[in-house]
């Protein structure tokens, strides 16, 4: 008796009685002799007519009747492998099956007899299916025998037969083909053949490379799964050898071309993921690449499978389909860096511009429910913070973390692989906007960047400012990660460019990690970075954010926690070369960057001067450099306003972590924004709250007695707006009347100012006008001029801002407006004037909102408006351009629960102005409360 095997669940199982030994006897030789009959069937039918009928059809040789067929013989197919599955130990089953497996592959006689052929090939697939085993006697040399034979089987048909039959017969001869071929082929690796048979096992894969590559149109759907499998075993097998007769990148390349034409045809698999992992595996080894590197890429001839694959899933992927993307790079990242004991890093050189690209990519967002999307996980070699949109880049910033130090890695990496994604990277980080243009045009990279690598950096993004938000934002991360590989040889070029880019538009969060960067940098290479640092610093046309974000980065390297040696040799040459330059930003119109430049000067002077001296004058009564220091510092100590800011940024220069920003890890666990980008806070954020909140302690009881009148009128009033009782909040009915009588007698006011007043402070209607500036400089449509206006008369807003006041004598502008125009203050603004105009209301006190979706914007149900704000507008589809988000507080987005992605600029307007009045009503309302 046969000995008892295991099951499908590993147990060990008896054979079966003998009346159900009998039963799975007569079933085993039921399905076997219907299999038989289906090719019998097919080669027998001569008459006319031909099936219809719908069915899947990709390739030429494919009907209804194939699809039919082959879909019969795979019902059959399964059938047999449930019989071999449920009874393992089967006696019966398991002997009348190898009997049928020798007999079927005594009967396969290569080319000639296609009919008998056909049945026997089929019949075979069966009995493999069902478990069949070959006899142990040369048992390896049989089955690369059998192996040869259905591959030199022919099918020829007798005359007559339809065409839709011969179809039919063709398909299901390749299915049972590839099948058998399926389940033989791994129990001719499992034998380990050596000496003569491994000649022999090579020659016969190398036959089923090029068989299959042929076979891919002519294989019916069900056959595809099989065939895939025989070119990944014969891959595999290929690829383990060490001396192989025929060059495994040649190989390799027929086998990739086979594998995506069954990736390409057979989308619909519910295996197809473990398809595009499995052909990840295989091509993306390890030693691939190096032979691909070796052989091909030095020569600058021979195929180059791997990279021939990887720009093949790059393409499928696209921007639909980043878990295509995902799979490829989490494993070709892996053998970028090669064997330990080998030149790490070497096989990455061919893909060094596919590299750049990758750092920025950005996963886009897709439904739950979509096909083949849930199943790909974060890997466990990535930080666990790591946001979903940054998952793929995480693998190649992990690739670069991985690289030894500077000294450890080959010149050959350093030089052309991490260098030139540096130096290509920074290009890009630095390229200037264009003047009144979001961000970076196509136009202008096309100046910057030859055809094919301008194409791999636009190809995931569109021209809109959220997307070049992200590429910016993405390149100045990379280069922080980076900074460790700036060598000398390229030192003084990075600083150039990286110091310039210092001036352009950007937003803070990018400006952090610019600074980050430069700090890190300095730090690295002092001579180089710190001596740049100190020549821009003292130049006298800087703009704000410049000056601001080399203050930030200076104080960090002279009196903060990143502070160097460099600045303090040369007997305080440099430290006093920077304070030059720090001293007349003292006087800045801009509050932020005097701010940064008081915390520092008021720090690095007494690294200078001894402060503890006296002030000294000369016989010239003229001040001593040294007494000037000691006078301005003086004042910064003892002024109250810089104390009180002070207290509350002692550690201004002490909070950046440099050294965890560079790593990986740092990186990737900054907070995320609603835009799917780092959020980190920049200083310059920092510094305008508490400036905000140093000017209101500093001026709580200044406000003058007519003004906390007015404010008591206005709260009064605000309770009956919001329907409530009139008077809630306040203890006494009579206190607004002795309020009145306390400060100044009613009759006593000039009534003349008072009804000037009235005019500028109060509607048509009586009621107070808010401080809200509406700014529609952007905005060219007429209809949407017109809503606005209408808009901002209802809710009492002080001013609407157009681009041309003479609009509003249009026809259309007056039917919209329905006169609104005659009851609100308009003003004319050129878009030419906008970003004086915008820095001008900053100076007098109001916070400007711009209405735009970035990755920094706020949602508008978690927006505090303060009370004097601009509401700046951006163009109907080109939404703020970049020069003016610079003079943005903070940009806020409407929340939206539906598919289209924008809403009118009207409504835009009004719904944020609705949101900024009822929380000025319900402020007002909560003041009287607290009173």
């Amino acid at each position: 008796q046969r000995r008892p095997r295991p099951g499908p669940v590993g147990r060990v199982h008896d054979a079966p009685s003998p009346p159900v030994e009998s039963v799975l006897g007569h079933a085993a030789d039921l399905v076997l002799s219907r299999l038989s009959g289906v090719s019998d069937s097919l080669l027998a039918t001569t008459a006319a007519g031909t099936a219809r009928g719908g069915g899947r059809a990709s390739g030429a040789t494919r009907s209804a009747l194939s699809s039919n067929v082959s879909a019969l013989v795979a019902v059959l197919v399964s059938q047999l492998r449930v019989l071999s599955r449920s009874y393992p130990s089967s006696d019966a089953l398991s002997g009348a099956v190898d009997a049928m497996l020798g007999r079927c592959a005594d009967a396969l006689s290569g080319p000639g007899d296609g009919g008998g052929s056909l049945k026997s090939l089929v019949l075979l697939f069966g009995a493999l299916t069902c478990g069949g085993d070959f006899s142990k006697k040369d048992k390896l040399r049989t089955m690369v025998v059998v192996c040869n034979k259905i591959l030199s089987t022919e099918l020829s048909f007798p005359s007559g037969i339809k065409k839709d039959s011969k179809q039919a017969c063709r398909s299901i001869f390749q299915y049972a083909k590839w099948g058998s071929l399926s389940l033989i082929l791994p129990m001719i690796r499992e034998s380990d053949p050596s000496g003569e048979l491994l000649s022999l096992v090579e020659d016969t894969y190398q036959s089923i490379v090029k068989d299959a590559k042929t076979s891919v149109d002519a294989t019916p759907v069900v056959a595809l799964p099989p065939l895939f499998s025989c070119a990944v075993e014969a891959g595999e097998f290929l690829a383990s050898l060490e001396n192989p007769k025929s060059p495994l990148l040649s190989s390799l390349e027929s086998i990739s071309t086979t594998l995506f034409a069954v990736l390409k045809e057979d989308t619909s698999s519910s295996d197809w993921t473990n398809a595009l992992n499995t052909t990840c595996d295989l091509m993306f080894k390890t030693s691939v690449l190096q032979e691909e590197y070796r052989s091909s890429y030095l020569d600058g001839s021979g195929p180059m499978p791997a990279k021939r694959a990887f720009d093949t899933l790059i393409r499928m992927g696209g921007d639909s389909k980043p878990y295509i993307v995902k799979a490829c790079v989490s494993r070709i990242s892996v053998a970028w860096l090669g064997p330990v004991s080998g030149e790490v890093g070497l096989s990455a050189i061919p893909y060094r511009d596919d590299i750049v690209r990758l750092l920025l990519f950005k996963e886009p967002r897709f439904e739950e429910s979509a096909s083949h999307q849930s199943v790909t996980e974060k890997p466990d070699a990535l930080p666990e913070a790591t946001h979903q949109s940054s998952v793929t880049r995480a693998f190649v910033m992990s690739f670069f973390s991985k690289l030894p130090a500077v000294g450890d890695l080959s010149n050959t990496v350093l030089v052309e692989l991490v260098q030139y994604v540096i130096k290509r990277v920074l290009d890009l980080a630095c390229l200037q906007p264009a003047k009144g243009k979001a961000f970076i045009s196509k136009s202008l990279l096309s100046e910057c960047f030859p055809l094919e690598v301008l194409a791999m950096l636009t190809s995931w993004v569109s021209p809109g400012g959220s997307d070049e938000y992200a590429r910016i934002t993405r390149s100045w991360q990379a280069l922080c990660l980076l900074s460790r590989f700036v060598t000398e040889d390229i030192a003084q070029q990075v600083a150039d460019k990286a110091f310039s880019a210092l001036s352009n538009n950007l937003h803070g969060e990018i400006r952090y990690f610019m600074e980050v960067f430069l700090i890190q940098s300095t730090r690295i290479h002092p001579d180089v970075f710190g001596t740049r640092l100190i020549e821009d610093i003292q130049k006298p046309s800087l703009t704000l954010q410049q000056v601001s974000s080399l203050l930030i980065i200076g104080g960090n390297l002279t009196i903060g926690r990143y502070s160097c040696d460099f600045f303090r040799s040369s007997k305080d040459v440099r430290m006093k070369g920077f304070l030059v330059g720090a001293l007349p930003w003292l006087s800045s119109t801009q509050g932020f960057s005097r701010a940064i430049a008081q915390l520092l000067c008021h720090s690095l002077i007494p690294q200078v001067v001894d402060v503890s001296v006296e002030l000294d004058r000369d016989e010239g009564n003229q001040l001593k450099d040294e007494s000037v220091l000691r006078s301005v510092y003086t004042f910064l100590e003892e002024n109250s306003d810089m104390s009180r800011l002070r207290k509350k940024q002692e550690d201004f220069f002490q909070t950046y972590d440099v050294d965890s920003v560079t790593t990986l890890g740092g990186l990737l666990s900054i907070p995320v924004g609603d835009g799917e980008e780092a959020n980190p806070e920049h200083k310059i954020d920092a510094i305008k709250e508490c400036l905000a909140e140093t000017y209101d302690e500093a001026h709580v009881e200044d406000a003058p007695v007519w003004k906390q009148m007015e404010d008591l009128l206005i709260n009064a009033d605000c309770n009956q707006a919001l329907g409530e009782e009139e008077n809630e909040g306040i203890e006494d009915e009579a206190q607004l009347v002795n309020f009145q009588r306390k400060i100044l007698p009613i009759d006593a006011l000039d009534l003349a100012l008072r009804s000037i007043s009235e005019q500028h402070l109060h509607n048509a209607a009586g009621k107070q006008k808010q401080k809200l500036v509406v700014c529609a400089t952007l905005v060219d449509k007429v209809p949407n001029l017109a809503g606005l206006a209408r808009t901002c008369e209802i809710f009492s807003a002080s001013t609407l801002v157009m681009p041309n006041v003479q609009i509003r004598k249009q026809d259309d502008f007056k039917s919209i407006s329905a006169s609104a125009d005659g009851w609100i203050d308009l003003e004319e603004v050129k878009e030419g004037d906008l970003l004086g105009w915008l820095h001008q209301k900053k100076s007098e006190g109001y916070s400007i909102v711009g209405l735009e979706q970035t990755a920094s914007s706020k949602c508008l149900t978690r927006m505090k408006f303060s009370e004097k704000t601009v509401l700046l507008l951006g163009k109907e589809k080109e939404g703020i351009p970049i020069e003016f988000l610079s003079a943005v507080d903070q940009c806020i987005e409407i929340p939206q629960l539906g598919i289209i992605r924008s809403l009118n600029v009207h409504v835009s307007g009004a719904i944020t102005v609705w949101e900024y009045t009822k929380q000025q009503l319900k402020g007002r309302k909560n003041k009287i409360g607290t009173r």
